[in-house]
């Protein structure tokens, strides 16, 4: 069962996510999830504020594109990544489980 945690109900995966932050390995991933989404979210606001910094004063260079353009596309690959990762751990926590193979 490939997508298991996408296929629970509602409560079953805010149960299971609350169990698996619950352990030693979840609390350590759920920091590392945090820290990436704070710096895809720090890394989108800079990207904005150099474009619009640059579009307000009239004076974009290829160099504001240079660093902002970059910038952004990584911040976002750094939220999505987050995204996909938490879901991808917590469905292979949800097959191990037995409260949750049935379901």
């Amino acid at each position: 069962m490939k997508n298991k945690y996408q296929r629970l109900s509602k409560n079953d995966k805010l149960e299971c996510r609350n169990m698996y932050y619950s352990t030693p390995k979840g609390k350590e991933m759920h920091l590392r999830l945090i820290r990436l989404n704070i710096i895809g979210i720090c890394g989108l606001l800079i990207s904005i504020y150099i474009i619009g910094n640059g579009i307000i004063k009239n004076i974009l260079n290829w160099s504001d594109y240079f660093i902002a353009v970059p910038l952004f596309l990584a911040s976002i690959i750094f939220l999505v990544g987050a995204y996909f990762i938490r879901g991808k751990v917590l469905n292979q926590f949800a097959l191990k489980i037995p409260r949750f193979k049935n379901k």
